[in-house]
């Protein structure tokens, strides 16, 4: 097994399940595929990451229907694009420009030697809103890291679905440099302004995230050492077995006022189903709609709802939400 790759589980999701998620998305939204997440500046911001003049190899990975490929041609850089989606992939082998290349597959392929005879190197190694979540991510850095001479480019969404800290502390203490932007579209903020109706939720905004190629160290972290790096700080409380009485509502009350965005409670794996159940039930009689409990593979996790960013028009989206998620309350992430 690959040495940089983690193990399947701390993906999260499969890399089968990531493509059907990304199949359904791309029925929908066709040759347009991402550019209701794209706009000017963030555009902007990334192609300040590369080298001036057009000068480079550019690997991007999750291309899409290519709209940010054809960008990055018209700069005049060398593209190869890696795409897993059949029906993406085949409206990237309808770019033709001499400096495109176009594969189908997920970045694993190139380990794997699939895709490539051996292993390529890029100048700078790019991945916008990438269908990974949590691990996964840290998971895809440590790939293209080998792959990439330069950086490594990663745009990630901001709606509550990737915990940007936990990536950025986990790349930082397995040695290698990563600086983060926040960009927003303040030309829709201006908008929103001049007519009076403002939403923050039609605000696009993305997290930049730019991880140098070259390590800080000699010896980076292995992956066994990236898992802790990824948890290290994260508040964690433990429960003792059996649960005190009370102990559910106590610990939610004691997270809503405390501020923190995320805390992991653990507990006697015997006694897990019945503190989450509790939780479940506390969350939603003292923070419906502010706080929702999940289960991970260590734990049950509670997490923060950012409230300004929902209105009185959103409260029927955010219940049906509630009812297919299983959740005690509906999170922000998609």
């Amino acid at each position: 097994m690959n040495p940089f790759i983690l193990p399947e589980q701390q993906y999260g999701t499969s890399l089968e399940s990531l493509l059907e998620r990304r199949e359904r998305v791309a029925k929908g939204e066709g040759a347009n595929y991402g550019a209701g997440r794209m706009f000017s500046k963030l555009a902007e911001a990334i192609l300040k990451t590369l080298p001036p003049g057009g000068e480079g190899k550019i690997l991007e990975v999750d291309a899409g229907a290519g709209l940010f490929s054809q960008l990055l041609l018209d700069q005049g850089y060398h593209v190869t694009a890696i795409e897993p989606v059949a029906m993406l992939y085949r409206r990237l082998e309808e770019i033709d420009n001499d400096r495109f290349e176009a594969y189908r597959g997920f970045v694993e392929d190139i380990f794997e030697g699939r895709v490539f005879g051996n292993r390529p190197e890029f100048d700078t190694a790019i991945v916008t809103f990438p269908a990974r979540r949590g691990r996964g991510i840290l998971a895809l850095t440590c790939e293209l890291l080998t792959l990439a001479r330069d950086k490594v480019v990663l745009v990630l969404p901001d709606d509550g679905s990737v915990d940007w800290s936990s990536t950025m502390r986990a790349i930082a203490l397995k040695g290698f440099k990563v600086t983060t932007e926040f960009i927003v579209d303040t030309t829709t903020i201006e908008r929103l302004q001049e007519t009076g109706a403002f939403d923050l939720g039609s605000i696009k905004r993305a997290m930049l995230m730019t991880v140098d190629a070259k390590p800080l160290i000699k010896r980076p972290l292995s992956p066994s050492e990236i898992i802790t790096a990824w948890g290290a700080t994260i508040r964690v409380i433990e429960v003792p077995y059996p649960a005190p009485r009370g102990a559910a509502t106590r610990l939610i009350r004691y997270f809503k006022a405390g501020g923190d965005r995320s805390i992991l409670i653990k507990t006697n794996p015997e006694g897990m189903h019945h503190l989450y159940g509790n939780l479940r039930t506390a969350a939603h009689r003292i923070a419906r709609e502010q706080i929702t409990v999940r289960r991970v593979d260590n734990g049950i996790q509670l997490m923060q709802i950012v409230q300004n960013e929902f209105d009185a028009s959103d409260r029927s989206l955010l219940l049906r939400r509630r009812a297919c998620c299983g959740c005690a309350t509906v999170h922000g992430g998609i």
